[in-house]
């Protein structure tokens, strides 16, 4: 995830926060080895970027309220019985974001 994030990282505050910036757009991004929390997103852009870092992180994405999604097709497989039910394959920001909005 770093090695996504690292090109737009504009800033880091006291308590580890990642100012991060994609054109106009920015979000925070909370770091560290067994995942990361991101919030404030604003825009569009940092939404790609967080889909196509968590791809290569091998992470699935968990926002608060909705269903998990994976960001690989395989990770389906590794999923916990009690997070396969309602589970969504995302390859974009923009579809991340279509399924955030509508819950």
């Amino acid at each position: 995830m770093m090695v996504a994030l690292a090109p737009h990282i504009v800033g880091q505050d006291s308590s580890g926060c990642l100012q991060v910036k994609i054109g106009d757009d920015t979000a925070d991004v909370y770091l560290n080895e067994s995942g990361m929390m991101a919030n404030h997103v604003g825009g569009r852009d940092p939404w790609d970027l967080l889909v196509s870092g968590a791809r290569a992180a091998g992470w699935v994405i968990m926002p608060t309220g909705c269903p998990t999604f994976v960001t690989d097709a395989e990770q389906f497989a590794h999923l916990p019985e009690a997070l396969q039910e309602g589970a969504v394959l995302v390859t974009t920001g923009a579809e991340l974001l279509a399924v955030i909005e509508a819950a």
